[in-house]
C-alpha cells in the first residue's frame, strides 16, 4: 500500500527518522507500510503520532484519506527515489528537476518487444552483455554507482510516463501482466 510512505512525506520524513525518534523498529515500520492503514496496530500509530506531532486519531483519519484519495508518492530527490524503488511502490511520480533523470533513463530504455527479442535472439546473452558494459562504463566514467543502481533498477523494473518537462509518472511493469 506504501500509505506510510506518502504519509510521512508530507511532513518531511521518512521511516527512517520515526525510527529514530520513537525507538520504534525499521522493520516494523516497513512490514507495516505494506498492509493497509486500517490495520496497523496502535504502537505504529502512536510511533507516527509521536514523530509528526498530530493525535494518533487525526494520523488514522490521514492515512486513511490518502487510501481513499489514492494519493502518489512524489520523488524529489534520490533519497526519496531509492525509497520509492526499493520498497517498490507500485505507481509514483516524479516532479521537478529530477524528472531530467528519469527523461534519460527513459531514452535508454528499450521497449518490451525490444527488449524481447534481443533476449531470445542471443538466447539471453544480452543482459549479461549490457550488465557488463555499464559496469565498465561506470568505471571508465567515474559514476555514483549507488545512484546507478537506482536508475538501472528503475529501467527494469517500472514503466516510464513523461507527462510535461517537470513530471514523469512512473508504474511497475509487474502490474501490467
Amino acid at each position: 500500500m506504501n500509505v506510510m510512505d506518502i504519509f510521512l512525506q508530507k511532513f518531511g520524513m521518512t521511516r527512517y527518522d520515526v525510527s529514530q525518534k520513537t525507538g520504534i523498529s525499521q522493520q516494523t515500520l516497513s512490514s507495516a507500510n505494506k498492509k493497509d492503514p486500517e490495520g496497523y496496530s496502535g504502537k505504529i500509530l502512536m510511533a507516527l503520532s509521536q514523530a509528526t506531532g498530530i493525535s494518533p486519531g487525526e494520523v488514522l483519519d490521514a492515512l486513511l484519506a490518502i487510501k481513499t484519495n489514492q494519493e502518489l508518492y512524489f520523488v524529489r530527490n534520490w533519497e526519496e527515489m531509492k525509497i520509492a524503488v526499493d520498497s517498490l511502490h507500485p505507481i509514483f511520480q516524479v516532479k521537478g528537476e529530477f524528472a531530467a533523470i528519469i527523461r534519460e533513463v527513459k531514452s535508454g530504455q528499450l521497449s518490451d518487444t525490444e527488449r524481447l527479442g534481443t533476449e531470445l535472439g542471443s538466447h539471453g546473452g544480452s543482459v549479461v552483455l549490457e550488465v557488463l558494459f555499464q559496469w565498465v562504463y561506470n568505471q571508465i566514467k567515474g559514476l555514483n554507482t549507488e545512484e546507478e543502481k537506482i536508475k538501472d533498477k528503475v529501467g527494469r523494473l517500472y514503466d516510464i510516463s513523461l507527462k510535461d518537462e517537470t513530471t514523469a509518472v512512473l508504474s511497475l511493469k509487474s502490474l501490467k501482466y
